[in-house]
């Protein structure tokens, strides 16, 4: 719900083809790897540049869903002309850019520190597209969001201290810089079926671009809803949807496809399993906002990269931070001071080798915690154990009492 937006009208100005670059272009290419759209805001002119987002899928992504009578039906749909895009906006060296180009332009962009939505407007032959500052979004409901992670359940609350006593060899130094490769398998449940299309959570998913600077690449290699009927029953207790679901992974899912991370998404109570010890998280009140959702995706997988809830003491440029323990109706897309050096203090400490390899074949589960509604708590306690990624599915279970 938006009171308040501006109608523009996006013209496309550039398109970088490959053969420019020397390179040629594929005849039936839907898709230009690079577009330019200029359009203006606040009165202003602006050129928004996009790049194909190459690095979205994996590329043995699949789709599955099930047809009434239960049947499991998997494609795997070409990911190599798709729609959807990273950028900025010319001349703003802060500026960026998550867009859907399926059917015009969908996504945000930051301009100046501002940070804008976009989509078509729903009229016939136009151009138009309704442009609103994101913080315009009226929200269905307010009220923070918690994290059931608590920063009791760390070993040390203080990521620069530790850091500064940390010796760093030239193989740490070397690892620290390699580009780290997690491929994760996105499941969504009946209730989320009803709400949600293949392409709003392919929009959430794509915001984990906020990962690129710390040489983090993010693939989607597979989702799935379950169309149907649930696969397993999701209980309001955390312990018994984690078995539920850990179980179903094992025997199912790792049967048919390989992953890193496997996420479980959820209406009301909304699970995100992924590679570390135990992360659960709710996407109630993003049926509307998938930038929501991708923020609250890119938390949980800063948790497997051993990042703590930021402090008074920890700060961003801008904004809220993404490892805040309360997420508000301003959604944050970018780490913290403290959320980088706890990702250097875990990957210098660690060194998982699993996420090195490209395509990792490591497949690892996490237990989840659970939130309902405004409040969170989790039964049983987190224990954060050494190597998270590496750890298989089976040993994992040990940590969850």
């Amino acid at each position: 719900k938006v009171k308040d937006y501006e109608v523009v009208y996006p013209q496309k100005v550039h398109a970088l083809h490959k053969r420019d670059a020397g390179e040629s272009q594929k005849p039936d290419q839907k898709y230009d790897d690079t577009m330019q759209y200029e359009f203006k805001v606040n009165g202003e002119t602006v050129v928004l540049h996009l790049e194909k987002n190459k690095e979205l899928f994996s590329k043995d992504y699949s789709e599955t869903y099930y047809s009434p009578d239960g049947r499991e039906i998997t494609t795997s749909p070409p990911v190599e002309d798709h729609c959807y895009y990273n950028g900025h906006i010319q001349n703003d060296t802060d500026s960026t850019a998550s867009i859907n180009a399926c059917h015009g332009l969908k996504g945000y962009f930051k301009n100046y520190g501002e940070r804008y939505l976009i989509e078509p407007l729903k009229l016939s032959n136009s151009e138009a597209h309704a442009l609103f500052k994101y913080e315009s979004l009226e929200k269905e409901d307010k009220t923070f969001k918690t994290c059931g992670v608590t920063n009791t359940t760390w070993k040390s609350d203080d990521p620069f201290k530790k850091t500064s006593r940390m010796s760093m060899s030239i193989e740490k130094k070397e690892y620290l810089q390699a580009k780290k490769y997690v491929e994760f398998y996105v499941v969504a449940d009946n209730r989320m079926v009803s709400l949600y299309m293949f392409e709003f959570l392919i929009d959430a998913i794509s915001t984990t671009q906020v990962y690129k600077p710390l040489k983090v690449h993010v693939a989607l290699i597979g989702l799935e809803i379950w169309s149907d009927e649930d696969k397993i029953e999701i209980s309001e207790t955390a312990g018994a949807t984690l078995n539920h679901f850990s179980s179903w992974r094992q025997s199912v899912l790792l049967k048919r496809k390989r992953n890193d991370n496997a996420q479980l998404l959820t209406y009301d109570i909304g699970f995100v399993k992924g590679i570390r010890d135990k992360v659960f998280s709710s996407f109630q009140d993003h049926s509307t906002d998938p930038i929501a959702m991708g923020a609250t995706m890119a938390h949980e997988l800063g948790h497997n990269f051993g990042m703590n809830h930021d402090t008074d003491l920890c700060t961003c440029k801008t904004g809220p931070c993404i490892m805040a323990d309360k997420q508000g109706y301003i959604t944050p897309q970018e780490f913290s001071s403290c959320s980088l050096q706890f990702y250097q203090n875990y990957i210098m400490n660690e060194t998982p080798q699993c996420i090195i390899n490209r395509p990792s074949t490591k497949d690892v589960i996490s237990p989840p915690v659970f939130l309902n509604g405004n409040y969170s708590y989790m039964e049983g306690s987190v224990h954060w154990g050494n190597s998270m990624f590496c750890l298989s599915p089976s040993s994992l279970q040990q940590f969850y009492k």
